[in-house]
């Protein structure tokens, strides 16, 4: 993990390699991300960028691969990479189908709220222990039963640490608008205090708890 400024010329070759992503050159973006890594080791950035560029190619080992480095460098989370490895090693494993992750990287590709929940939806009807979906599934519903039942299938899917942590964020935030805070607060609680919460949720379920304990 890099704690000082990131080396200017690691930062330019990130850049580049981001524009040649984006331009569907991957192989430019590979060799980029390599330079970029080879000057600042410490840095979690390009390797994850590099994760998904070869999730991109369709190279799931590779893939797989640099977001477990990702992973190692940022233990405390790092935008999806821990759920990228439960994804990935499912499909490794032969518990979810081979490419699954990409498939559902699609809800977050698209704007459109009814394409996101038609994927969602898809995925949880062919693939019910996939813990993320449920996880998308919650945030697009509106009824709070039918968000709760979606959170518990999530929860029953053996969930990565940053959707499991999503997951009982949701559900306290449900159960407070409900009226029962008390249990809210408690799933708030085990969110914090749980040595395999990541960063971000900790500091989310701290709010939380602050904002319900106030009312």
């Amino acid at each position: 993990m890099t704690t000082g400024p990131i080396n200017e010329q690691a930062n330019v070759l990130h850049l580049e390699a981001r524009e040649a992503g984006q331009a569907g050159d991957y192989d430019l973006a590979i060799q980029k991300l390599k330079e970029a890594m080879a000057l600042e080791p410490g840095w979690p950035y390009p390797v994850y960028d590099l994760a998904f560029t070869y999730l991109l190619k369709g190279d799931f080992t590779n893939a797989l691969k640099y977001y477990k480095e990702t992973d190692a460098l940022e233990p405390g989370g790092f935008f999806t990479a821990k759920t990228a490895i439960y994804s990935l090693e499912g499909e490794a494993n032969g518990v979810f189908p081979e490419g699954l992750y990409t498939f559902y990287m699609q809800i977050e590709w698209t704007e459109e709220p009814e394409k996101k929940y038609e994927i969602a939806k898809r995925i949880v009807d062919n693939v019910p222990g996939y813990a993320p979906a449920w996880k998308e599934l919650a945030y697009l519903q509106n009824d709070p039963e039918e968000r709760l039942h979606s959170i518990e299938q999530g929860l029953s899917g053996n969930p990565d640490e940053e959707t499991k942590g999503i997951l009982l964020l949701n559900k306290a935030m449900i159960l407070h608008e409900k009226g029962d805070s008390e249990t809210a607060k408690k799933l708030l609680a085990e969110i914090i205090e749980s040595q395999e919460t990541t960063i971000s949720n900790s500091e989310i379920a701290k709010v939380a708890m602050k904002s319900i304990s106030e009312n």
